[in-house]
């Protein structure tokens, strides 16, 4: 991709300029140029010695003491290489580990809590979490019941409404349909019939309270 191009066609005027369109002033008119570690400097600028490069010669001090004049056998001429001090040497690092003397132990991180207060306050803010969860669950648990028993009430309202509107309904057609019955009946029956009829209401009526007081006259048998 040709950077150049691409700012140009944005409006920059080639080398040596801004961004600015117009004034010079405003912006960088030189790149901003990246620093290289090209003298062997590390962080703070110290110098690394890099010209000893001992394991390096070590091995090649030990490949170069490597006899192989004898047809078929290959015989270590070198015992006192650097190699060998280091496997030779006493101590904690020795044998295989004798490498690790080569490195200086740093100290270690600590953490920002003490002993006391890792191993206390963090199981008293558990329980303290917990209980609170706790707490909130139970909450939401009694909320969700009451809501339930609420919904459950409104609909025993609801379905005792509607069957207290059908009874309504349907006495209220009873009703009607007895009220157009006598009517039709009474307009289509004769004064005699008419009077037949009262008659014989009254006579039902006056046998229902004979019988009322009969019953209520009659003698009591003590079942005791």
């Amino acid at each position: 991709m040709d950077a150049a191009a691409l700012l140009k066609s944005q409006g920059w005027r080639g080398k040596g300029f801004s961004l600015h369109p117009t004034n010079n002033t405003i912006g960088l008119a030189k790149p901003i140029l990246v620093s290289r570690n090209t003298d062997g400097r590390g962080v703070g600028k110290i110098p690394h010695q890099t010209s000893d490069q001992w394991w390096l010669h070590a091995f090649d001090q030990k490949l170069k003491g490597l006899d192989t004049s004898k047809k078929g056998a290959v015989v270590q001429s070198v015992t006192q290489g650097k190699l060998d001090v280091i496997a030779s040497s006493s101590g904690k690092y020795s044998g295989a580990s004798g490498l690790y003397a080569s490195f200086v132990r740093g100290e270690t991180i600590g953490g920002t809590l003490t002993p006391d207060e890792s191993t206390d306050a963090t199981p008293a803010s558990d329980d303290r979490e917990s209980a609170s969860h706790g707490l909130k669950s139970w909450k939401e648990k009694r909320a969700r019941r009451a809501r339930r028993a609420a919904r459950k009430s409104r609909k025993i309202e609801r379905v005792a409404r509607k069957a207290a509107e059908a009874e309504a309904t349907r006495k209220a057609a009873q009703r009607a349909a007895s009220k157009e019955a006598n009517e039709t009946l009474k307009a289509s029956e004769t004064r005699e019939e008419r009077r037949a009829r009262r008659a014989e209401r009254r006579a039902r009526k006056e046998a229902r309270g004979r019988k009322r007081d009969e019953k209520a006259n009659a003698p009591r048998v003590d079942k005791g």
